[in-house]
């Protein structure tokens, strides 16, 4: 399931609506905010404990100017987000969420801004068939070696390491909760990029090597539709490894 959302932001000044270039937090507390009211259970066991994420988010910004520090929205100071799971439950929370959101706003973001949702519609998801598709990121790709070092998967890296390292971080998140044919899916799994560039995401209180752009995957149509849906790589549910398919 894969839902969009259009958020527009309101400022008492004339003057263009700029947000801070680490927006992740802020976009996350709204959600958190949202899913505590609709489901506290689920909220309890995806945001109280160590829980690997299986969906993804992507933010995106019409129009925006992008600078060190900041965002300058554009003309219509909005900002849209999606929001993709496999697990039909898990979206429906998710959807109960974003329509609570959408009904008690506007909601107060920053110390002057409002933001006010729109009402969340589905976005209709291609059918995997084939054991090779080509995407590009709607949130930048995440890949973690370790605690301290993350890869970036261009054509000048070494993606023999890039591939091993991305196969044992989806066997982490999806060890627990997919049948063990899955796992074995994972290790025939292959990345390669087409046309890709390094980029540092500003989340949080750390910079993270992580890559943008369009690239092809390689595996069983099975596992193709799972990491379209669930995200690839890591930190996929803080505005990381959304993908989206073209032909």
């Amino acid at each position: 399931m894969r839902f969009s959302i259009e958020l527009k932001f309101v400022s008492p000044k004339a003057k263009p609506v700029k947000l801070k270039i680490r927006y992740q937090e802020a976009f996350l507390y709204l959600l958190k905010s949202g899913l505590s009211h609709v489901d506290p259970n689920l909220f309890s066991y995806l945001y109280r404990k160590n829980t690997p994420k299986l969906f993804c988010l992507a933010a995106n910004f019409p129009d925006a100017t992008f600078y060190a520090d900041s965002i300058t929205l554009g003309e219509k100071n909005n900002a849209y987000w999606q929001l993709s799971t496999a697990d039909a439950k898990l979206g429906l929370s998710f959807y109960n969420t974003l329509m609570y959101l959408y009904k008690n706003g506007p909601w107060p973001f920053g110390k002057c801004l409002k933001v006010i949702f729109g009402s969340p519609f589905q976005i209709k998801e291609p059918v995997i068939v084939t054991n090779e598709i080509k995407v590009k990121t709607l949130s930048p790709l995440v890949v973690r070696k370790d605690k301290r070092l993350f890869l970036s998967g261009t054509k000048d890296a070494n993606l023999e390491q890039f591939n091993q390292v991305l196969q044992g971080n989806m066997q982490s998140r999806f060890k627990n909760y997919y049948p063990k044919e899955i796992s074995h899916m994972i290790e025939n799994m292959t990345y390669l990029p087409i046309k890709t560039r390094k980029t540092v995401i500003k989340t949080f209180d750390i910079n993270i090597e992580s890559t943008v752009g369009v690239f092809s995957l390689t595996a069983d149509p099975v596992l193709l539709s799972l990491l379209v849906k669930n995200g690839l790589g890591i930190r996929t549910g803080s505005f990381s490894g959304c993908l989206k398919v073209i032909h």
